[in-house]
């Protein structure tokens, strides 16, 4: 009997261990899904793509916004499929679409100069507008630094005249008037004069036509100096002694988009936006010494 009883409760417990045993199986886990693939364009995002789909579809042209630009531009489909299922299978969440600009056009309302020589701040004060600053053209004037006497004065044994430098502020009279009736100013006092506005403008000077087209192309508004003429020229001594040589039909003007064969140009002188061709822009630029400012972070 006690041989029975001790055979009945290792029965029964046999019995239980594999109930407990049965009861503590591990449940199936379910898949988490990847997180849909997010894609970009010249550093915006366009879209998204999930991951498994059936066909795999992507732009073949964009209308990116970036500030107050808008630009188009073209999708290389076979590039970018292989770049994007690239991203897909390595699990990235995001992924840059190769992309070919094709224009833009930047929102800047057009300015007219009130002063005879104050094209170079009625630009900026468009630039400035951008980066959403608004100053009056004739704020940014009173501003500016000048440079050398208001008109130009004789210089003892020398063929040469004295008067300001335009490298370091305004030389003349902005309003024109006085015997040689104003000069104006170069970039590097432009550009000190943004900073006061907390806006830094990349100096462009001596780029190559392309590389200032493809700024504006990218929807950065660049502040160009340019020849409405191939001279006259004249010569002077700056208050340091240096001489220089001058485009007295020295302009600034302000390119607001681009395209293939053009450019946008808000104009002081007439107040409105006018198309330029890239040769036309190319021949006035190359006249006042290639320069250039550019807002590359609006």
């Amino acid at each position: 009997m006690r041989y029975r009883g001790l055979l009945a409760l290792t029965t029964v417990a046999a019995a239980c261990s594999g109930c407990a045993s049965g009861g503590t199986a591990p449940a199936p886990r379910h898949r988490v899904p990847p997180r849909p693939l997010a894609l970009y364009a010249d550093g915006v995002r366009v879209g998204m793509v999930r991951h498994g789909g059936a066909r795999l579809r992507l732009p073949e042209r964009l209308t990116i916004r970036r500030g107050r630009a808008t630009i188009i531009a073209t999708v290389p489909l076979v590039r970018a499929r292989r770049t994007v299922r690239r991203a897909l299978s390595s699990r990235q969440p995001d992924v840059s679409l190769p992309v070919r600009l094709v224009s833009s056009s930047i929102h800047v309302a057009p300015v007219r100069q009130v002063l005879h020589n104050d094209c170079e701040v009625t630009a900026l004060s468009m630039l400035l507008a951008v980066a959403g600053r608004r100053v009056g053209q004739l704020e940014l004037q009173a501003l500016l630094p000048r440079s050398g006497p208001l008109d130009p004065e004789p210089v003892a044994g020398s063929s040469l005249f004295r008067w300001g430098d335009p490298e370091r502020g305004f030389v003349g009279r902005p309003n024109g008037g006085g015997p040689e009736g104003g000069f104006g100013v170069y970039e590097p006092p432009i550009r000190a004069l943004a900073a006061r506005y907390g806006v830094h403008l990349a100096d462009l000077r001596g780029r190559s036509v392309a590389a200032v087209e493809d700024a504006v192309l990218a929807g950065h508004p660049v502040l160009a100096w340019i020849g409405l003429a191939a001279g006259p020229y004249l010569r002077w001594l700056t208050p340091s002694g240096r001489p220089i040589t001058v485009n007295l039909d020295e302009h600034a003007v302000l390119l607001v988009g681009a395209g293939r064969g053009y450019v946008l140009v808000n104009d002081p002188l007439s107040g409105r936006r006018e198309r330029w061709s890239d040769a036309l822009f190319s021949y006035r630029w190359k006249l006042l010494g290639r320069r250039a400012l550019a807002l590359m972070r609006p």
